[in-house]
C-alpha cells in the first residue's frame, strides 16, 4: 500500500520542522514477520504470539475499544468486494489495531483473548475474475472483514478456525494468499489461504516456535489428523488437478512448496528473514543461509533455550547483526556506520510501524492472562507497553485520529479505506507522530543515538517486567471480589504505562536533540511573547524552500501555523515580532522584510541548519 510521501522514491530528505529522515522505496515490499512460540517452548508456559506490521515508514495506527453489540434479525455485513454474509444476533467485543486504508495490516483481538494477525503472501491461483467464474468466489469472496468476523463470533482459536473454514468453503478468500495466524490462550493455529476455496489450518505444537514471512509457510499436511489439521476438502486433489504436485513423485504432499509461486517462495525478503528467526531461537539451526535462500525453511524450530518475553522483543528488534547480511558495519566493527534498517529485508525495518507480542497465559482469568505487549513504530528505537485485556480504556493519543470511530457516520468500510487526508500527516500529539519522530530522529543518526535509547526503554521495559507479578497479584485479589474493579485496576495501570511512555518519548527527543545540536544554541529554553496578532497577517502566504521544502504559514483565531507540503501542521509562537519557534519540535522561523517592511522569505533554523525559503504567494 502507498501512501503520498514528502519526497518521492529513493531519496533520503530532511523533513525540517520534525527533524526526520524518511526514507521511502518505491516498491517497498511487504516484510511483516510472524512468531508463534507454543507454551514449552516459554519460561513461564504461556503461548507468546509475536508480530510485526509492515506497510510503510509514514502509517498510522488506532487502537480501539469495540464493546458487544446485538443485531435485528436479517442483518447484515457487507463484504468489501461487494457481497453480503448474514451477521449475528450478538458480536463479541474485541480490540482493533487499526491500520486505515488497508486491507490485511489491521490485528484484533476479543474478549476471549482470541487474537489475530496476518502475514500477506502470494499464491499460485488465478485471477480473481478466473476463479469467481468457476465458482470458488461468491461476489468477490471474502477478506477484508474475515478476521473481524472471526473476533465477533470465536471463543476459542479453534473455534475461529472453524467459523473461518465454513465461510470459506462458502464464500472463497479474496486476495491472492494469507497467512491468518489465530492465538487463543489454549491453543493456536496457522490458517493459510489462497485465493478461492483451498485452505490448510495446522495447530501450533506446544514445543515448537513457527516462523513466518510473506510466504506460505505450511509443510506436510496430515488431512486425517484432525486434531491438528482442519482443510479444505480438495486441497490435495486440486493441487495435483492443477499440476502443483505429483503423488507419483514419491514425495509428501508440501503444501508451501505445491501452492507458493517459487519466485516468491525463494526470495530473499522471506528465506533471509526466516533463516534469521530460526538461528536466532536456535544457534545450533542446522540450515546454512545457502540452503534457506533455495526456500527449504522448515515450518517450526526448537528453541535452544526457554524462551521470555525479553527475548521475544530482542529478535524482533533485529538486523542481521553479526551476520554476513549485515550492511551497517556492526558485525565487523561493533559499531554501527550506517542505518541499519539501509540493510535489505531486516525483521525491524523501515516499514515498521507497529510491533506486538501477545502473551496467553491460561492459568489467569483471559483479563488479566492475556498480554498485549505493543511497540509502536520501529521497535528498535520504541517501546513495549503492557495493554491488558481486562483494560478496556484507551488514551486518547493512542487513536487520535481526524474521525473517530465511535463518532463516524460513515459505513465501516468507507470510514476504513476512505479516511480524511489528514490521516497521514505528523501529528506530534498522537502516539503514532511521536514515536515516528523518535523512529525518524535516531535513523538519521543510529550510531551515536541508539545505545543511548535502547538503555532507556530497557530500563523502562524491565521496571514493567518487575511490576507485572505485582500488578497481577493485586488484579486476581480484586477479581475475586469484584470482576469490574479489577478490570479499571488493569485499565489504570495500562492507560498510565502507556501515557507515561509518551512521556518518555518527548524526554528522549528532547536530549537526541540537545546532544547533537546543544553547542549550536539550538536548545535554549524558548517563551512565547505576545504580539499583535494583526502581525501574523504579512506572514500568512507560500514560502518555496525547493528542493527541501514548501511552507504554507497560515492564520487562525489569531495564532499561527505551518503547514509543511501541506502536510504536517504545527503551531509557531513568537519570541520576538520577527521570530517564532515549535514547542514540539526544536526548530526556529525567521520571517525576513526589506527596507521597506515587506516579508519577503522565511528561514527555517533546525539541527545546525539555517534554510531559506523565498515568499511567494
Amino acid at each position: 500500500m502507498k501512501k503520498p510521501s514528502l519526497i518521492k522514491t529513493g531519496l533520503s530528505v530532511l523533513l525540517v520542522l520534525a527533524s526526520i529522515f524518511l526514507f521511502v522505496a518505491e516498491g517497498l515490499p511487504e516484510e511483516c514477520t510472524g512468531m508463534i512460540a507454543g507454551r514449552n517452548t516459554t519460561v513461564d508456559g504461556s503461548i507468546l504470539f509475536v508480530k510485526s506490521e509492515d506497510d510503510g515508514p509514514r502509517e498510522v495506527d488506532y487502537l480501539w475499544y469495540i464493546p458487544r453489540n446485538t443485531y435485528e434479525p436479517g442483518a447484515v455485513i457487507k463484504l468489501r468486494a461487494g457481497g453480503m454474509i448474514p451477521q449475528v444476533k450478538e458480536t463479541y467485543a474485541y480490540f482493533w489495531d487499526q491500520c486505515p486504508g488497508t486491507a490485511y495490516s489491521n490485528q484484533f483481538i476479543n474478549e476471549w483473548g482470541v487474537a489475530f494477525g496476518s502475514n500477506a503472501c502470494a499464491s499460485k491461483e488465478d485471477s480473481v475474475k478466473e476463479v469467481e467464474a468457476r465458482g470458488d468466489l461468491i461476489n468477490g469472496g471474502i477478506g477484508f472483514r474475515l478476521r473481524m468476523i472471526l473476533a465477533q463470533r470465536a471463543k476459542t482459536a479453534r473455534e475461529a478456525v472453524m467459523i473461518a473454514a465454513r465461510l470459506l468453503d462458502k464464500y472463497g478468500y479474496s486476495a491472492s494468499g494469507r497467512n491468518l495466524n489465530i492465538v487463543g490462550p489454549n491453543e493456536a493455529w496457522q490458517l493459510q489461504m489462497a485465493r478461492g476455496k483451498n485452505y490448510v489450518a495446522r495447530r501450533v505444537k506446544d514445543d515448537e516456535v513457527a516462523i513466518i514471512a510473506n510466504t506460505f509457510s505450511i509443510r506436510e499436511v496430515d488431512m486425517n489428523d484432525k486434531d491438528n489439521f482442519i482443510c479444505s476438502p480438495e486441497l490435495i486433489n486440486y493441487a495435483i488437478k492443477r499440476g502443483w504436485y505429483d503423488p507419483k513423485s514419491g514425495e509428501k504432499f508440501d503444501f508451501a512448496k505445491a501452492y507458493s509461486p517459487e519466485r516468491i517462495h525463494k526470495s530473499f525478503s522471506n528465506t533471509h528473514r526466516v533463516w534469521n528467526l530460526a538461528r536466532l531461537l536456535n544457534k545450533n539451526f542446522p540450515l546454512t543461509l545457502k540452503e534457506a535462500e533455495k526456500g527449504l525453511i522448515p515450518v517450526s524450530v526448537k528453541p535452544d533455550r526457554k524462551l521470555t518475553l525479553k527475548d521475544v522483543m530482542a529478535i524482533f528488534r533485529d538486523h542481521y547483526e553479526g551476520t554476513p547480511l549485515d550492511k551497517s558495519g556492526f558485525g565487523k566493527s561493533r559499531e554501527y556506520k550506517t542505518s541499519p534498517h539501509k540493510t535489505p529485508h531486516t525483521i525491524c525495518n523501515y516499514g515498521t510501524h507497529r510491533t506486538t507480542v501477545v502473551q496467553q497465559r491460561n492459568w489467569m482469568p483471559v483479563e488479566i492472562g492475556t498480554v498485549t505487549w505493543r511497540a509502536v513504530d520501529q521497535p528498535c528505537a520504541s517501546v513495549f507497553v503492557p495493554w491488558y485485556l481486562g483494560a478496556t480504556r484507551i488514551p486518547e493519543p493512542f487513536h487520535k485520529a481526524p474521525e473517530s470511530l465511535h463518532t463516524t457516520q460513515k459505513d465501516l468500510l468507507d470510514y476504513h479505506f476512505k479516511a480524511p487526508p489528514e490521516t497521514w500527516k505528523l501529528d506530534m500529539e498522537s502516539a503514532s507522530g511521536l514515536f515516528a519522530c523518535l523512529g525518524g530522529l535516531v535513523d538519521t543518526t543510529y550510531g551515536k543515538t541508539i545505545e543511548y535509547v535502547q538503555k532507556i526503554w530497557s530500563d523502562f521495559e524491565d521496571e514493567e517486567f518487575a511490576l507485572q507479578p505485582t500488578i497481577e497479584k493485586s488484579a486476581l485479589e480484586l477479581y475475586k471480589q469484584d470482576k469490574e474493579l479489577a478490570k479499571e485496576f488493569l485499565s489504570f495501570y495500562t492507560e498510565s504505562q502507556a501515557l507515561k511512555s509518551l512521556e518518555v518519548a518527548n524526554k528522549v527527543i528532547y536530549k537526541i536533540k540537545w546532544h547533537l545540536w546543544g553547542a549550536g544554541g539550538q536548545n535554549k529554553i524558548r517563551v512565547a511573547i505576545k504580539v499583535d496578532p494583526k502581525i501574523y497577517d504579512e506572514y500568512v502566504g507560500e514560502y518555496d524552500g525547493s528542493p527541501v521544502f514548501r511552507i504554507r504559514v497560515i492564520k487562525k483565531n489569531d495564532r499561527l501555523f505551518c503547514l509543511i507540503e501541506d502536510e504536517s501542521q504545527f503551531e509557531i509562537f513568537p519570541e520576538s515580532e520577527n521570530e517564532f519557534f515549535l514547542k514540539k519540535v526544536d526548530a526556529q522561523i525567521s520571517f525576513v522584510r526589506t527596507k521597506e517592511g515587506k516579508v519577503t522569505k522565511l528561514i527555517v533554523h533546525s539541527g545546525g541548519r539555517n534554510i531559506p525559503a523565498k515568499k511567494i504567494k
